[in-house]
């Protein structure tokens, strides 16, 4: 695995939102298989049934892109990486104490940081404004929609 991919993106694989062929062409772009921690899983599978309870998606919609998600983690498409929890827990209260002030990131979006660093990936994909800075502040390359866009 060579890039974490922010849930925010991955949602893009599987649910069509604005930017999703962009979404698409950028994950795809840096091969397979992509990592999935349960840090991923949970949140991924919580803001899919969030649009559905919002209306956003219809139950089967909601049981489609579930079964979709479980065929890619079947299919080695989706990884699941071991994951350190205690490193990473370590590693997200680091980043707080030292960027969390000036960026006014969010814990999750801490927590997916430091799990890329737990994971040793230095490449960090995500279309956050705020998790962007704190990724480039602890030293990961950030990748986007935005940032390829611009080449």
């Amino acid at each position: 695995m060579k890039v974490y991919f922010d849930t925010g993106l991955l949602l893009k694989l599987y649910l069509t939102e604005q930017n999703s062929p962009d979404a698409i062409a950028l994950i795809q772009s840096h091969g397979s298989p992509i990592c999935f921690c349960g840090l991923q899983q949970t949140e991924l599978r919580n803001a899919i049934y969030r649009k559905c309870g919002r209306g956003e998606i219809t139950q089967r919609q909601l049981a489609r892109t579930l079964k979709d998600i479980q065929a890619d983690m079947d299919g080695g498409v989706l990884e699941i990486p071991d994951v350190e929890w205690r490193e990473v827990w370590r590693k997200a209260d680091q980043i707080t104490a030292k960027y969390a002030l000036a960026t006014q990131c969010r814990t999750l979006d801490v927590l997916h940081v430091a799990v890329a660093m737990q994971l040793d990936i230095k490449t960090f994909g995500t279309t956050d404004a705020r998790q962007i800075m704190v990724a480039r502040k602890v030293g990961l390359k950030v990748i986007s929609l935005t940032s390829e866009r611009r080449g």
